[in-house]
C-alpha cells in the first residue's frame, strides 16, 4: 500500500540470502535466513514474527512487544511502561505461561510476606506465582541484571524470594522459592525475605 507521497520502494533479494538488515526512516527490519522477521521501530518497540507457519502470529494474535530490551533477557528497560524493570523474556506455555513478555524488579530491601505483597502491588504488579517462580529459575545464567539476583547463593534468607500464594495448610504461611536450585517451600509470612515484583 502506498503512503501519502507514493515513495514506496520494493526490493526483491530472492531466497538464497543469509540474514538481511534494512534501515529506513528510523526503523530497522531484520530478516533471518530462516525467515524470522524482527522489526524495531523508531520509538524502540520491537516486534517479532516466527520462522514457520506455526510460529507466525495468527490473525488477531498479539505480537510480543519488547521495549528497548532488544529482546535480550536480563536487560533493564530504559524507557516505556517497564522502565527500570528487568526483561524476563517470553513466559512460555511450557512453564505455565501465556507466551507473552514478562518483567521483574527487585525490592530494595527484604520484607515479610504482607509488606512484600503490598510493595509489589504498589509497583503495579504482584509477587511471582509458583509457576512464574518456576519460570524465573530457567533464567539463571542468562546474564544481565539476573546475574545479581541469582548470585545471592542458596543461603537463608538471601537465596530465597517470596511467592504470591499462601500456604494452604497453615494460614500464617506462604510459599517461597530458593533461587539456587528452584525448590519451593513454605515459611511463616512474618519472616523477612528478598522480594521480586512481576509486571506483565
Amino acid at each position: 500500500m502506498a503512503d501519502s507521497n507514493d515513495k514506496v520502494r520494493e526490493i526483491s533479494l530472492g531466497d538464497d540470502f543469509g540474514a538481511v538488515v534494512v534501515r529506513a526512516n528510523g526503523a530497522k527490519v531484520t530478516i533471518g535466513a530462516d525467515g524470522r522477521v524482527i522489526v524495531r521501530t523508531r520509538g524502540g518497540v520491537e516486534l517479532q514474527a516466527g520462522a514457520n507457519d506455526d510460529a507466525r502470529p495468527k490473525a488477531g494474535h498479539e505480537i510480543p512487544l519488547r521495549e528497548n530490551s532488544g529482546g535480550q533477557v536480563g536487560a533493564i528497560e530504559s524507557t516505556g511502561e517497564h522502565k527500570g524493570e528487568i526483561y524476563g523474556g517470553i513466559w512460555s506455555k511450557e512453564y505455565g505461561g501465556d507466551d507473552k513478555p514478562i518483567w521483574f524488579s527487585a525490592a530494595p530491601k527484604v520484607m515479610d510476606h504482607y509488606n512484600a505483597a503490598a510493595w509489589a502491588e504498589g509497583q503495579g504488579g504482584s509477587l511471582p506465582t509458583r509457576k512464574q517462580g518456576d519460570y524465573l529459575t530457567t533464567l539463571k545464567g542468562k546474564g544481565g541484571a539476573f546475574t545479581e539476583i541469582f548470585n545471592r547463593g542458596g543461603s537463608f534468607p538471601a537465596g530465597y524470594v517470596w511467592l504470591a500464594e499462601p500456604y494452604t495448610l497453615n494460614r500464617y504461611g506462604a510459599w517461597c522459592q530458593r533461587l539456587s536450585d528452584g525448590d519451593q517451600d513454605d515459611d511463616f509470612r512474618n519472616v523477612e525475605l528478598p522480594v521480586l515484583c512481576v509486571r506483565r
